[in-house]
């Protein structure tokens, strides 16, 4: 806003030269310096508002950019929490998995609360920071898909895991449609290591410690 004011402030003052000239006689060795000095200021104003919105749009995509990354790889956190596989994951590792999920692949409360993150955080990204988010094609509907997360808890009951899994893998899929990753579904038989029972979660989440200190609790209980 204040670079279209200043922009618009020396484009009326060349104009307003350039009227001077033709008030002191356009033919005359004043008026005549008066017009190129208006002619030459407002090829400059206009150069230079002209960079200066091709550099704007090239940092709003830059950071698009990175917010998009940013946002698959909380999506790849929380799936690899919940469902397990590779630490890292590819897009079409995620996907494979995500379209994998049944009713019964449980979310933990802290599982739940990744999920619920993702979809607060993007619906921030749609209020607080559209010029980036509209920079990036495709990477307005990722979010707008994620978003609908940020309602995982608002309900009388629980949002099913085959809901949750629904959303996410349309999320997933826009953004690695934005970031030119990969879009097909890997066969999720393939992948490895893949455990989404409540006691793996904890593990993946909080390491190993937790489970021993709950190991060791249970036994201290005992007779």
């Amino acid at each position: 806003m204040l670079r279209l004011a200043v922009t618009t402030g020396f484009l009326l003052a060349a104009a307003a030269i350039v009227w001077v000239s033709f008030l002191v006689g356009a033919e005359t060795p004043q008026g005549n310096l008066l017009i190129n000095l208006g002619t030459e200021l407002m090829g400059i104003v206009l150069t230079v508002a002209v960079v200066e919105w091709f550099f704007e749009k090239r940092r709003h995509a830059t950071r698009g950019r990175q917010l998009a990354w940013d946002a698959l790889h909380a999506v790849e956190n929380a799936v690899w929490v919940w469902q397990g596989g590779p630490r890292q994951l590819e897009s079409d590792e995620l996907l494979g998995i995500l379209r994998a999920v049944d009713e019964d692949d449980e979310l933990t409360e802290t599982t739940e609360g990744l999920f619920l993150g993702i979809g607060t955080r993007a619906r921030r990204l749609l209020t607080n920071d559209p010029e980036a988010v509209e920079a990036m094609p495709r990477f307005m509907n990722a979010l707008e898909h994620l978003g609908r997360l940020s309602a995982i808890r608002d309900g009388a009951q629980a949002m099913s895991p085959r809901k949750v899994a629904d959303i996410v893998e349309a999320g997933t899929l826009e953004l690695a449609h934005a970031l030119e990753q990969p879009t097909e579904h890997l066969l999720a038989s393939l992948i490895r290591y893949r455990d989404p029972s409540p006691a793996s979660q904890e593990r993946r989440q909080f390491g190993d410690s937790s489970s021993r200190r709950r190991a060791r609790a249970t036994g201290s209980a005992g007779p």
